[in-house]
């Protein structure tokens, strides 16, 4: 182990994240050319990236299901106040739990 991993400390982005599992966030790109805004769930936050559910398979790798990795320098959480146990998109009274657990 090099000097740099033993002395890096964890990302107060990530840690934000990794405490909303299940929150609503909106992916902002850098820039328009990569890409429009999407809405999204996060179901699970590694050592460097957020892993969000936006509703399609994921085209790279696909034995992640749903979960696509997404820096956090490109998300916002949607509502940073405390979430209620409904659902957003149909409205059920049970919000559907992570789907995936990023290897760590």
């Amino acid at each position: 182990m090099t000097r740099r991993a033993r002395t890096r400390r964890a990302d107060p982005a990530l840690d934000a994240f990794r405490r909303h599992i299940g929150a609503r966030v909106v992916f902002t790109p850098a820039t328009p050319e990569r890409g429009g805004v999407e809405h999204g769930v996060i179901v699970d936050v590694d050592h460097r990236m957020v892993y969000v559910d936006y509703g399609y398979r994921n085209p790279v790798w696909p034995e992640l299901g749903y979960a696509i990795a997404t820096h956090p320098a490109n998300l916002k959480l949607e509502n940073p106040v405390a979430q209620v146990d409904t659902c957003d998109h149909c409205g059920s009274a049970e919000r559907r739990g992570p789907a995936f657990l990023a290897a760590r």
